[in-house]
């Protein structure tokens, strides 16, 4: 959520600045999180996730969270986290 508000400022400071997280649990209890911005791109995915820029994505999957990312259908993109249970690594 910190990158979202950091670096996703399409250079506006009304509605379309809206950062928004969503929170869910499956049935199979997986929980996914979901952090969406209103930047449609998300350039440097594959080094931000392993920590090459920043340490929160990194993070987030040496805990155990497959990432990814998607373009939303009203604009913008979304960030998942997909947390299955389980024992978290130390």
């Amino acid at each position: 959520m910190g990158n979202a508000v950091a670096h996703a400022d399409p250079g506006t400071h009304d509605e379309d600045r809206v950062v928004r997280l969503r929170l869910a649990i499956t049935e199979d209890h997986t929980l996914l999180i979901d952090v969406q911005d209103p930047l449609p791109a998300f350039p440097n995915f594959e080094q931000a996730s392993a920590g090459e820029l920043g340490r929160g994505l990194w993070e987030v999957g040496r805990l155990g969270g497959a990432l990814s990312w998607h373009l939303c259908e009203r604009g913008g993109k979304a960030v998942r986290a997909r947390m299955m249970p389980g024992l978290v690594p130390a």
